[in-house]
């Protein structure tokens, strides 16, 4: 029998409640459900900090739905696309109807002038897809794909001549802002300058830790290839968020290096999984292999 559940606001005071929760879906179904806590925290001391300037704040478009002893249930956020978090691949159908109503009312985006909801429905989730449908969503043609590596052999690293690694507290917070600005090519942007000004927020993220935020610099100490990992302490797996190297370093073996690095440390910090969010063939190359898959949903909203 399903418990009843209650909706209320997201409140800045709830982070850790979510980060948690997030932990606790993990080890409930043995995988994430959607988001791990490499997202929830990322978003928060970084991509927000760099959107603080805006007059609506992501925290603002965020729902839980709780039991009557406080404990979630759900969550409703968005990132681009809404998704639901939730520690179950059957939740009721109440629930779900309450889900969706939220996010046709609360998280709607705009094309060219007509209200949109963008959803993303994880692998499983068959009364949700079900509900999807019959609300007129529209099944997209394409699967975002979560890929992982298992620990279970050894990770051989080297880092080219001319180069060296560094540990996060040993490179700084501008440092790390233009590696990350060169990696991902948006120099000279309205973001660049604000990059500048907020990376080094997310070491204040509770689940931040230095020695696994990694860097290769040059010769001229500039920040050339990084790997950014999350711990999830209770599950022993990890996720890596952000990972880049600058375009004119690439094929060089950096980003093979420096996530190599990334995974023996694991190693002798007991974890057994690796995973990333994005399904590139770069990944595929050094071992990582498709775990599960995220489906997006489409609906224009009637005017």
């Amino acid at each position: 029998m399903n418990m009843k559940t209650n909706f209320r606001p997201y409140m800045t005071n709830d982070f850790l409640k979510v980060r948690d929760f997030l932990i606790q879906t993990y080890s409930k179904l043995g995988r994430p459900n959607s988001w791990g806590i490499d997202r929830w925290e990322f978003l928060e001391f970084f991509q927000e900090a760099r959107n603080s300037h805006l007059k609506r704040r992501w925290q603002d478009r965020i729902g839980l739905w709780e039991y009557s002893n406080g404990d979630l249930a759900a969550v409703a956020c968005d990132d681009g696309d809404v998704y639901f978090l939730l520690d179950t691949f059957e939740p009721s159908d109440e629930l779900i109807d309450e889900l969706f109503q939220y996010a046709e009312e609360y998280l709607l985006t705009y094309e060219n002038g007509v209200s949109t909801n963008h959803l993303a429905i994880t692998e499983g989730m068959a009364g949700m897809e079900r509900v999807a449908k019959n609300r007129g969503y529209i099944s997209m043609e394409w699967d975002d794909i979560m890929i992982s590596i298992y620990l279970e052999r050894d990770f051989k690293m080297g880092i080219p001549e001319g180069f060296k690694l560094k540990a996060g507290s040993e490179v700084g917070d501008l440092s790390k802002a233009q590696g990350h600005i060169m990696a991902f090519d948006y120099e000279g942007s309205p973001h660049a300058e604000l990059t500048r000004k907020y990376y080094g927020n997310i070491k204040n993220a509770p689940d931040y830790r230095p020695e696994l935020d990694l860097f290769i610099l040059n010769k001229a100490d500039e920040v050339v290839s990084f790997c950014g990992i999350w711990l999830d302490e209770v599950n022993k797996v990890a996720i890596l968020e952000p990972v880049g190297t600058h375009k004119d370093y690439r094929r060089r073996g950096l980003g093979k290096a420096v996530i190599y690095e990334g995974f023996n440390r694991l190693k002798g910090m007991g974890v057994g999984k690796v995973y990333v969010g994005a399904d590139q063939p770069f990944y595929r190359s050094i071992g990582f292999e498709p775990d599960f898959k995220i489906h997006p949903w489409k609906k224009v909203k009637n005017t």
